[in-house]
């Protein structure tokens, strides 16, 4: 009878720990970006580590009518190829929301990026590639963002 209320009681005390960590305000609940166009976009994400280091990484292929999520605390760039960004200011004019931008460099190729926040930076690290540039991330929250065609 012991053995059997103290199991019990073990479990009872991770199942509170483990709600706990899920319920945790510092925890990534989960963004979402969603292709409505007729093209494959391409993501990039941004994070600050725990360092207090901005990381950008890239690419992430989002095929059309498919979706992505990532942690709500990733800031994003979306572009179809190098030489057409998906234009995302409307975020910005969102009433009530609290929507962020910051200038991070982004690589045309595969990467992981630290400290991309100056031009100076990300020219200086081109990595065999002339078209690196400084591109606008967005931090969205915990939300849905269905990246169509802009008029």
């Amino acid at each position: 009878m012991m053995k059997k209320s103290l199991g019990l009681c073990s479990l009872m005390l991770l199942g509170a720990g483990l709600g706990e960590l899920a319920l945790s305000p510092k925890m990534a609940q989960g963004a979402e970006l969603c292709n409505y166009r007729n093209e494959i976009v391409r993501v990039s994400g941004a994070y600050i580590n725990n360092d207090e280091t901005w990381v950008t990484k890239g690419w992430w292929l989002v095929e059309p009518g498919e979706c992505m999520v990532y942690p709500d605390n990733w800031y994003t760039y979306v572009e179809v190829d190098r030489d057409q960004t998906v234009e995302r200011t409307y975020l910005l004019e969102l009433e009530d929301e609290e929507v962020q931008a910051v200038q991070l460099c982004v690589i045309q190729d595969r990467y992981t990026f630290y400290n991309g926040e100056t031009y100076e930076v990300c020219d200086k690290h081109h990595y065999g590639y002339s078209d690196n540039s400084m591109q606008t991330f967005y931090l969205i929250g915990a939300r849905r963002e269905l990246i169509e065609y802009t008029k």
